[in-house]
């Protein structure tokens, strides 16, 4: 597998597999494993003797191959190195990243465990491909693990290295994994869930189906988690004509949730948004978010267009609630539809605008309010499509100097 395909996997997210003494045994979950093309399988035994566990990671090494699912070892560089694993997985007690890094090579993914901002912070700059942090919620899995951090400990990382994907473990199953994928988790591992279970094929089956739930249900309110951990998603997961719960199906050439009773079908049509690019003395405007998504980091000036607002009228007004600043809209300059907001895809208006008035204050939705050079903007934006939209505009000034936008 290649390291782009690698890497290209690593951020599509889903469900992490952690093998610990599974009841099935391991070559068996294994199997079921990449039968369901779980994306993430990491081989964790702590107890087991090294001559055992190097054969049972080739073994498994065997049946990963080729297929759809990622072998992680945990611990043990030598042994991923040894096996040709995909990568390894080092604890805050275990290997150093530095020295695990080493010994798997450039191509493998190294994953670390951090737990909280101080040490990811500390560690992004390193050869790191994802953070492990937890437990999220009580765990009986490992005796000895910390109190529960919360799903407010994933998106405070999610926000400080937002380039960084999020493993997220500890008291995950089928209720909550979609909470987990919510707070800002690209992958939520699961344990017990699966390796304690009779039957794993089935638990396996319910948890894809929860993360594809969680994905596709609708949200109100912000995104992300409040100070006190409290999810404040409003998901939609029963039939509002005659209560029944959704199930995903596929309609239309896509997944959709659906009412197996009334056959009810609730599209997800995208909600329209408006960006502004404002430039000032050869400065861009840029807010940073105040809540999620994408809290802590900057953007351009934006939000929903509210029921009886036109775009142009909603671009004037999120500049001055989230700037301080008056403008005066002088075209539209891009549009474009994106997922990347959590709570529902929407289809964004991108204006160009000068100032008129005001005075330069954050306020609404942005904490921080500011000018940047058009050629250094911030590194990681709150959304991929407003670095896009932003070096696009600076090439076109660049290659119009002189001209108003």
């Amino acid at each position: 597998m290649s390291v782009e395909k690698r890497a290209a996997r690593l951020h599509g997210g889903g469900l992490y597999l952690v093998v610990t003494a599974p009841v099935v045994g391991h070559l068996e979950l294994a199997r079921i494993a990449v039968a369901q093309r779980v994306p993430m399988l990491q081989l964790r035994e702590k107890e087991m003797d090294d001559g055992a566990l190097l054969e049972l990671a080739r073994r498994i090494r065997d049946i990963t191959i080729g297929s759809d699912t990622l072998f992680i070892v945990n611990d043990r560089p030598d042994i991923s190195a040894a096996v040709g694993a995909d990568g390894v997985h080092v604890g805050r007690s275990d290997a150093d990243p530095a020295a695990a890094r080493i010994a798997v090579g450039p191509e493998r993914i190294l994953g670390v465990s951090v737990n909280g901002i101080s040490r990811a912070s500390e560690l992004s700059n390193l050869d790191v491909d994802y953070f492990g942090t937890g437990p999220i919620f009580p765990t009986a899995t490992k005796p000895d693990a910390d109190n529960p951090v919360g799903p407010a400990r994933i998106t405070e990382i999610a926000a400080a290295c937002p380039d960084v994907p999020i493993v997220a473990i500890g008291g995950i199953d089928a209720s909550n994994v979609a909470t987990t994928l919510r707070a800002g988790a690209s992958y939520a591992a699961v344990v017990s869930a699966v390796c304690a279970s009779d039957h794993p094929d089935a638990a396996l089956k319910e948890l894809t189906s929860a993360i594809e739930l969680g994905r596709l249900a609708t949200y109100s309110g912000e995104t992300g988690y409040d100070v006190d951990g409290q999810d404040n998603h409003d998901a939609l997961a029963f039939c509002p004509r005659c209560s029944a719960g959704l199930i995903a199906s596929a309609v239309r050439g896509a997944r959709r949730l659906t009412c197996p009773q009334c056959h009810y079908i609730i599209y997800s049509n995208p909600a329209p948004v408006t960006a502004t690019i404002v430039e000032q003395d050869s400065g861009l405007l840029l807010v940073r978010r105040k809540y999620d998504p994408g809290r802590g980091l900057w953007c351009l000036p934006t939000g929903f267009i509210e029921t009886g607002e036109t775009p142009e009228e909603s671009a004037v007004r999120e500049v001055r609630e989230e700037s301080g600043l008056d403008v005066e809209l002088t075209g539209i300059y891009d549009s474009w539809s994106t997922d990347e907001d959590p709570r529902t895809p929407v289809v964004c208006f991108a204006f160009t605008a000068r100032v008129i008035g005001g005075d330069l204050r954050a306020g609404d939705d942005a904490s921080e309010a500011a000018f940047f050079s058009l050629d250094a903007p911030p590194r990681g934006l709150a959304f991929e499509t407003h670095r896009r939209v932003i070096a696009r505009y600076s090439r076109w000034r660049r290659d119009t100097v002189g001209r108003v936008p």
